[in-house]
């Protein structure tokens, strides 16, 4: 790496750092296609890959169809028709007009006016649209484009849409934010049904039984892509330290940052001699990789291998999804590895910035969670 770092950006270098290396004999490469998650090809996501903005296209004039004849007021229908054309009235094109001086966005005063920062990308609008919007869409509905948007989502989602624009309007001229949002709250009614509720549970990290040695490990994405690290800590039954780790990445996706978290756990684990180990992790789709495999395909398919490579070896290991609140000193730890230079960093003691956490666990700290019932 130290050969080609002058001749490469340095978010090339810290991307390559992220990667796992395959240094097994006999192992050969495998290509991973990017329109899966899962790392295989199939015809249907490559058509989709091709047609993406085509179709996009080709569906403008269905969706001007489907925009007039929407059972809503004109006013909603003049909103989406100017969306559609993007020339509504934000001071990004107010400026581009000469009808201000700013583009920036009043409200939050930290990005550009644009139509899409207006309706969900403002950090105010965003807890409106997660009143409306039901959790297990929510990840979706944020990551899709406007004309996406105003296609899937006429209807009530556009009467939203108009009555955040209006609300943007009347700060800009009549500061009545938080009147026009309760009157379209008012309006469209709570949508929180009965198997949405949710009950208050107190979360506390465990001790792990007699002859146990628990592991928590943790890592983090400060983007999707983005600067990624990972730590972890082994603890006994009494709760005490018996070693940690932090592992500043480079930049990487959070389930790669996670996995590398548990294969550093693994080894050290493994290196320690420890014979009954209990591994707890808060990302559910790590545990799924660890417990059922993935494909060969799949881009982290060498690293998960790694870890089972441990896992199968000659002691017993035990892998457990829990709350991000019972694994809050890993996470401590993860955060921890943002400060250190790239690598890995074995601890032999607790480190000052998770001290309090480490005690708070040891004596039973229990942190509130509302669960879906």
């Amino acid at each position: 790496m130290a050969n080609i770092g002058p001749y490469v950006p340095e978010e090339i270098t810290l991307q390559l750092r992220s990667l796992v290396v395959d240094t097994m004999m006999g192992a050969k490469d495998k290509i991973s296609w990017s329109g899966n998650s899962d790392g295989k090809f199939t015809v249907k996501s490559a058509y989709s890959m091709l047609t993406r903005n085509l179709t996009l296209r080709q569906d403008l004039s269905r969706l001007f169809q489907r925009v007039w004849a929407l059972i809503v007021p004109e006013r909603v229908r003049i909103f989406i028709w100017l969306g559609v054309h993007k020339v509504l009235m934000t001071n990004v094109e107010r400026q581009r007009r000469h009808l201000t001086s700013s583009g920036v966005c009043e409200v939050c005063r930290g990005s550009e006016e644009t139509i899409m920062h207006i309706l969900w990308d403002c950090p105010a609008m965003e807890g409106i649209w997660r009143r409306f919007v039901p959790p297990r869409k929510q990840g979706l509905f944020f990551t899709q484009t406007l004309l996406e948007w105003l296609y899937t989502k006429l209807g009530d989602d556009s009467k939203v849409g108009n009555s955040i624009w209006k609300c943007r309007d009347r700060l800009k001229f009549l500061k009545d934010l938080a009147l026009e949002v309760t009157s379209a709250h008012n309006k469209l009614g709570k949508r929180q049904s009965r198997n949405q509720e949710r009950i208050e549970h107190m979360i506390k990290w465990q001790p792990p039984r007699d002859g146990w040695v628990k592991l928590n490990t943790d890592g983090a994405s400060r983007g999707n892509p983005g600067l990624a690290a990972a730590g972890g800590v082994l603890r006994d039954g009494d709760g005490n330290w018996c070693g940690g780790f932090v592992l500043n990445i480079g930049i990487c996706f959070a389930p790669l940052a996670e996995l590398w978290g548990v294969y550093y756990g693994l080894y050290i684990a493994w290196e320690r001699r420890i014979t009954r180990l209990e591994i707890e992790v808060d990302s559910a789709i790590v545990v799924e990789f660890l417990k059922t495999g993935i494909s060969e395909y799949h881009p982290l398919s060498f690293l998960v291998r790694l870890c089972h490579g441990f896992i199968s070896r000659d002691w017993i290991v035990r892998i457990v999804h829990v709350y991000r609140e019972a694994n809050r000193l890993a996470d401590g730890l993860a955060n921890y590895a943002f400060s250190l230079p790239l690598g890995f960093l074995f601890l032999e003691s607790i480190p000052d910035s998770v001290r309090l956490i480490f005690a708070e666990d040891a004596s039973g700290t229990a942190i509130p969670r509302q669960i879906r019932m």
